[in-house]
């Protein structure tokens, strides 16, 4: 999963910042995308699990 993860942020993020070169300026960072991702399965995690996970990486 972390290959598979890394593929999908990665050349996406490359292609952004190359076609909107202030990307990067307003990010403040190299990196488009957080480091963070979360793999699980809907059957074993609740929406209300991965609602608070994605609002914890945002920082809120």
């Amino acid at each position: 999963p972390a290959v598979i993860v890394g593929l999908l942020k990665g050349y996406p993020s490359r292609r952004l910042r190359e076609q909107f070169p202030r990307l990067k300026r307003q990010c403040g960072k190299e990196q488009l995308w957080t480091q963070a991702y979360y793999v699980g399965t809907a059957g074993s995690v609740s929406a209300e699990v991965i609602r608070r996970y994605i609002l914890e990486c945002q920082g809120q």
